[in-house]
């Protein structure tokens, strides 16, 4: 039989002491070392999903759960919230460490009383470390991230700012650090500083000794190379010696010359000289035979076998030019201005992003490949010369994506006769595309675009980290990019003051969206500055919820910041057109003009809050894509955002619109005319191109961030600036962290047209009686057929149908098709109207 095992210390079977003591040890460490990875891995965004989870959702696989990126969960995301925001920040992992070493001791079986002055200097570190590193915070803006210190270290270094001053404080606190730090190494302060005392001298000792070492190794190299020289001069010597001897003596003794190294070489012959000049004529020949061929093997669809021109008759010269590019500002420059806006703003304490945020380019730049641009100038003169077209005078611009060859045709060369040769210009180039230019905005001279073989991608940074940006005073600066002289192109979303955008998939709308986004949040306070997303792709705009108490304008029942659904994006518009009618008439009242009057005279104490008047932000509405909107929320979306793009300019509402299906059942003449700013990615057709620009020329763009950019007048062609997705992250995380509002901005609540139908035998609206007519007429009962027909506004009409259907003439809400129509004739109505009146 088995023997059962027994503690020997009470006669009792089970564990023995030792083993329940370790036992705990191991759970005193697995607690430290989970509370340690949820400090690492504290995230500010998880406070606010943990905090609207419920018992149930714990157990439902797809709850908000999913969304907190703690590593130890809702439980993680509740403890790092408290240690990090709340308490002491990063700091607090000291606090994991003591509770893992407890740990370990009680394992080892180690006595814990001798962890008393570990642990209480080791608590005393952390609360000073958290405190000086909240000073830095606080007054050199270093680390700009409040969660090294936490709440409870800016706290503490601020008392101790408003007791000792500035200086004072952060001299207390330098000698506490230092005082801890002798302290760790010992317990005695004079053995310490005999420690620090002695490895000085003993790291002085070694660099002397280092410096020794290091003059002797230069005397043996300087020894070493005076022998290799003397040993090259004797081989010399030597070799002169020998040919010296070699040499026959002359029959009569000349006056011999002082020196003898150098001797005479014999004149050529006159028979050598033509056959070293005819050696070169052949390799010249053979060259020239060469390049011929090169230049014949180019890839072309078809190789002409007309007769070529020779490069004798080739005397135009090429003149290159490539843009300088804007003057590079100084990293702090923008976080200083951006700070002293911030000041102007008391109502939160709000940090702008940092230029550190973003990627910096690579170091090594595209160079300029002369032999490209030659070779394409004389393909381009070749063919031109072909048909008769003579150029007396051509210059290469070159940009980041293509190169702009400016061309001077002689005087008696018709503009049209050159640009009727595009496509054959395209083929002989064997480029991707090609874009003509006849003539030249603005010039006396014929442009041809032509992409660069190794083009180069302009990244965000090179964009926001120049003074052009930096300094502007733009209200709602957007910088796209840069042109082909490398120029940052720059504009004013208030001067637009709307944007559409068109382009096909993956031709840059996304990037382009987000770097017009970058922009702003790097040059506006959210006090002036929010934004309504309508992302029907649901992922395109995803990365932004984090800043919604800080940017985003929403409804206040809305239960996303972004508006996915597209059912809810026409209840969104109709309530940013509710706050537009809004705005109206406080400009009225104000007797301003514009929002920027309202918000000075706001800001100067003339308007009465108790009248209504408030501070009016920059709302700017972005769609992300208006062709799956059209399909789903059917013809009544284009009402609201052509009602916006019409009247919103002067309060302060602009739009940004992008679709990848240009068609003119998208972009539809009423929204056309309100947008005269519209950019082009690459389209499919010229019919798409002439749909969105009015012209050609998007159909030939290469691609991945190429654009034209047109106001109304001229078109600009621009490289896109590239902003990546973890650049994205990194912003809204940035300002994510912060304190910020306390709640979204909401948008004013529309009146809902179910609950809230009125009363058939109240309030009937003057239009009753032939909204009736009208429907019975066409027997359609639709809202959009009484505005067609009434000439009244949505929300109007939309109560009619509701008085029409409680008085029994239409039907029920039947989702997008037209309401039934209940009674066929106008007797039958006039029946009802007649009991209406009765009653």
């Amino acid at each position: 039989m088995a023997k059962k095992k027994v503690n020997t210390a009470t006669n009792t079977p089970g564990l023995d002491e030792n083993r329940k003591v370790e036992i705990i040890g191991i759970i005193v460490m697995s607690i430290a070392a989970l509370l340690g990875l949820s400090i690492l891995s504290y995230t500010a965004s998880d406070y606010q999903y943990a905090r609207s989870i419920s018992f149930v959702d714990l157990f439902n696989p797809d709850a908000t759960s999913r969304l907190v990126k703690n590593w130890l969960g809702p439980v993680g995301a509740y403890l790092s919230h408290y240690l990090v925001h709340s308490m002491f920040g990063y700091m607090s992992m000291i606090l994991a460490l003591i509770i893992g070493y407890h740990g370990w001791h009680t394992f080892r079986r180690r006595d814990n009383k001798q962890l008393w002055w570990i642990t209480l200097l080791s608590t005393w570190s952390m609360i000073l470390l958290s405190t000086f590193i909240g000073w830095l915070t606080t007054n050199a803006d270093f680390p700009s991230d409040s969660v090294w210190s936490g709440a409870a270290g800016i706290a503490i270094s601020q008392v101790l700012q408003n007791f000792t001053s500035q200086i004072g404080s952060v001299f207390i606190l330098s000698i506490m650090l230092i005082i801890t730090a002798l302290m760790f190494i010992e317990r005695d302060l004079q053995k310490t500083v005999d420690s620090i005392k002695m490895w000085f001298d003993a790291m002085s000792e070694r660099w002397e000794e280092w410096k020794e070492a290091r003059r002797e190794r230069k005397e043996q190299k300087a020894l070493e190379r005076e022998e290799r020289i003397a040993a090259r001069k004797a081989e010399k010597e030597e070799k002169q010696a020998a040919k010296a001897k070699d040499k026959p003596e002359p029959k009569q003794k000349i006056a011999e010359p002082e020196s003898k190294d150098e001797p005479v070489k014999p004149a050529p012959s006159i028979d050598e000289i033509v056959q070293k000049s005819e050696e070169e004529d052949r390799e010249r020949i053979e060259k020239e035979k060469k390049e011929v061929q090169t230049i014949d093997t180019r890839p072309r669809a078809s190789l002409e076998k007309e007769e070529t021109v020779s490069e004798d008759e080739d005397d135009i010269e090429v003149a290159v030019f490539v843009g300088k590019g804007e003057e590079e500002a100084d990293e702090r420059d923008l976080d200083k201005l951006n700070k002293e806006k911030a000041k102007e703003v008391p109502a939160i304490r709000y940090k702008f992003p940092t230029i550190e945020l973003l990627d910096s380019p690579p170091s090594e730049g595209n160079e300029v490949d002369l032999e490209e641009i030659k070779e394409n100038k004389r393909i381009i003169l070749d063919k031109l010369r072909r048909h008769k077209i003579e150029i007396v005078g051509i210059n290469a611009i070159v940009g980041p994506t293509v190169t702009l060859y400016e061309m001077e045709p002689a005087p008696d060369v018709k503009i049209s006769k050159i640009e009727s040769y595009s496509n054959d210009l395209k083929m002989a180039t064997a480029s991707k595309g090609l874009r003509m230019l006849a003539p030249i905005p603005g010039k006396s001279a014929v442009g041809i675009e032509v992409p660069n073989s190794t083009r180069e991608t302009v990244y965000i940074k090179q964009v926001i980290n120049t003074k052009k940006f930096v300094e502007t005073d733009f209200t709602l600066p957007v910088a796209f990019g840069k042109t082909i002289e490398n120029e940052v192109f720059m504009i004013d979303l208030t001067k637009m003051p709307h944007l559409l955008i068109a382009g096909a998939t993956g031709s840059g709308k996304s990037v382009g969206i987000n770097t017009i986004i970058t922009c702003l949040l790097y040059k506006c306070h959210p006090d002036n500055l929010k934004f309504v997303m309508i992302d029907p792709k649901k992922i395109e705009l995803a990365l932004y919820r984090n800043i919604q108490n800080h940017f985003l304008a929403m409804l206040p029942d809305a239960e996303e910041p972004i508006v996915t659904d597209t059912t809810k994006a026409l209840d969104t518009l109709n309530s940013v057109c509710k706050e537009m009618d809004e705005r109206y008439d406080l400009l009225k009242m104000a007797l301003v003009r514009d929002i920027k009057a309202y918000n000075e005279k706001f800001k100067a104490g003339e308007l009465e809050e108790e009248l209504g008047h408030r501070h009016l932000p920059y709302i700017v509405v972005i769609i992300d894509e208006l062709a799956d909107l059209m399909m789903t929320a059917g013809k009544q979306i284009e009402e609201p955002i052509a009602r916006l793009a019409q009247l919103a300019r002067a309060i302060g509402i602009h739009l940004v619109v992008a679709t990848q299906r240009p068609s003119v059942n998208v972009i539809t003449g009423t929204i056309k005319a309100n947008f005269p700013a519209r950019i082009a990615y690459q389209v499919a057709s010229k019919v798409d191109s002439r749909t969105i620009l009015d012209m050609g020329g998007a159909d030939q763009l290469v691609g991945q961030g190429d654009m034209l950019f047109t106001n109304g007048a001229g078109m600009t062609r621009i490289q896109n600036a590239f902003v990546s997705t973890e650049e994205v992250e990194k912003i809204n995380s940035f300002i994510g962290q912060q304190a910020g509002y306390k709640q979204p901005f909401h948008l004013p609540v529309m009146q809902e047209d179910n609950p809230g139908i009125p009363d058939p035998l109240d309030d009937i609206d003057e239009y009753f009686e032939a909204a009736a007519k009208v429907i019975i007429l066409h027997q359609q009962g639709s809202v959009s057929l009484l505005q067609r027909k009434l000439k009244i506004g949505y929300n109007r009409a939309g109560r009619i149908i509701d008085q029409l259907f409680n008085a029994g003439i239409v039907g029920p809400y039947q989702g997008s098709t037209a309401r039934d129509v209940l009674i066929q004739d106008e007797e039958e109505l006039q029946e009802i109207i007649d009991g209406l009146d009765g009653i």
